[in-house]
């Protein structure tokens, strides 16, 4: 099972997937023109990776922006990670927002009353 990497345009976010050191990072705005084909090689390799995780997952968002249906799509991402938690895996969700953006905080508030993953909340200082 190989990385996943695409890189940012001005309507997708970021991905960096290692499977090997169970690192997920998206990162970026998230308002893609088809969302189902943006978003479908990493829910196909989160439904592999799920089979034969790591001991420890970590996925950090830094979203500036996720419109309703790439919400979705991540939710349904993240929700494939669920059963691992309950089954004793160390499952682990970073969600950093601008310490300014309310909208992407609650963003990440929502994320965590939908999940049964552990989520930590992280205000980005402006320099």
């Amino acid at each position: 099972m190989g990385k996943l990497i695409l890189l940012a345009t001005d309507e997708s976010p970021q991905v960096h997937f290692d499977p090997t050191r169970g690192i997920l990072d998206i990162a970026g705005k998230s308002l893609p023109e088809d969302v189902e084909k943006f978003y479908s090689p990493l829910l196909e390799l989160a439904k592999s990776y799920v089979q034969h995780p790591q001991f420890e997952t970590i996925i950090n968002f830094d979203m500036t922006y996720l419109n309703s249906s790439s919400t979705k799509k991540v939710l349904e991402i993240v929700t494939l990670f669920e059963p691992m938690s309950k089954a004793g895996y160390k499952v682990k969700i970073n969600w950093y927002y601008d310490e300014y953006d309310e909208d992407m905080r609650d963003e990440g508030e929502e994320f965590g009353r939908l999940t049964d993953i552990p989520l930590t909340l992280i205000a980005k200082k402006e320099s």
